[in-house]
């Protein structure tokens, strides 16, 4: 056996996101199926740039798209994509002391809930988009998505307490929502679970309606 051949094709999985924006297209599509439209809109690259990134991800069998319409969708193979992403997330906090920095940084501008905290009846919202809800989220959470969040949140009692998670740890979405309600007098925390991290770890998820 040419064991060369062995580590090309690792080597090419390490060509394959040398790119910053084909991990944050990956990143994208670990949430949900997505349009090259949406894509653009999302990670704030030209339709043209994300257009090419996903024929490289194609390709490598990092991605597949299907026809909706005249439109073509796309989305991660399998799971193994979100676990390999959610692992490459945790490995470069670990190994890059920069990384730390940032993340102990956020950390200490968070309104994180604890273990002293633990309120009774809290409602848990997920501020991803709906679509990203539909395709997985954590068991009993309700979707109030964070674009118009002022107005939506109407749906929450006044009183109830009230833990926000987004799509992982590098997500303010969640850390926007908090401020939002507590400056609306709720008591409201951020957790840093997601989907990612349930999907990484094998943990129970529900599919939307």
């Amino acid at each position: 056996m040419d064991r060369n051949r062995l580590y090309n094709c690792l080597a090419r999985v390490g060509k394959l996101i040398e790119s910053p924006e084909r991990v944050r297209i990956l990143d994208a599509l670990c949430q949900a199926e997505r349009s090259v439209e949406s894509l653009s809109s999302i990670t704030e690259l030209p339709v043209k740039t994300v257009s090419h990134h996903l024929q490289k991800l194609k390709k490598d069998h990092f991605v597949q798209s299907r026809k909706d319409g005249r439109f073509a969708l796309y989305s991660v193979v399998d799971d193994d994509i979100v676990k390999f992403i959610e692992q490459l997330k945790n490995l470069t906090e670990h190994i890059f002391p920069e990384m730390k920095l940032a993340m102990s940084e956020m950390r200490t501008e968070r309104k994180l809930l604890s273990e002293s905290d633990k309120p009774l009846n809290p409602l848990l919202i997920d501020v991803r988009p709906y679509e990203e809800f539909k395709r997985a989220h954590i068991p009993g959470a309700v979707n109030i998505p964070f674009k118009n969040f002022e107005e939506n949140m109407k749906i929450i009692p006044k009183g109830t307490p009230v833990i926000a998670y987004c799509r992982d740890r590098f997500c303010n979405y969640a850390d926007q929502a908090v401020s939002i309600l507590i400056n609306n007098g709720y008591n409201a925390w951020r957790i840093e679970d997601s989907v990612s991290t349930r999907v990484a770890e094998a943990m129970k998820l529900e599919k939307g309606e």
